[in-house]
């Protein structure tokens, strides 16, 4: 499994007063199968409609639990990050995190793809 390690641009205030701790390095890592399925899971809500039970997802909460689940650590904050402190980000380091998770899954991507060329040919026979 792929990681990625990083520093967050203000970082995340854990604590109060003296006790208060800045936690500013990230340690990212590659998607699972199970983490999408515990991120939709998660972002799923019941709703009535019509007098029948509807199923909903929300794409940002979605996006967020997905996310949340990449974060192996912030500083001493074991992930998967819980939703109150991810909610304590700032806009700049999420956007930070996000463009990282973005990098990581454009490279798992491109590993996939190139696995899959493998033991390929071009022209005819390729097509078969």
């Amino acid at each position: 499994m792929a990681a990625l390690e990083f520093d967050l641009i203000d970082g995340l205030a854990v604590g109060d007063g003296d006790g208060r701790v800045l936690h500013r390095r990230v340690k990212l890592r590659s998607l699972t199968a199970g983490d999408l399925e515990d991120a939709a899971l998660e972002a799923e809500r019941v709703l009535q409609v019509g007098g029948e039970p509807v199923i909903v997802v929300s794409p940002t909460k979605m996006s967020n639990a997905i996310l949340r689940r990449q974060l192996l650590r912030i500083g001493d904050i074991a992930g998967p990050l819980q939703e109150v402190l991810f909610r304590q980000l700032t806009a700049g380091d999420l956007e930070l995190i996000q463009s990282e998770a973005d990098v990581m899954d454009a490279a798992s991507r491109t590993a996939v793809e190139a696995a899959l060329r493998r033991g390929r040919s071009e022209g005819p026979a390729a097509e078969l």
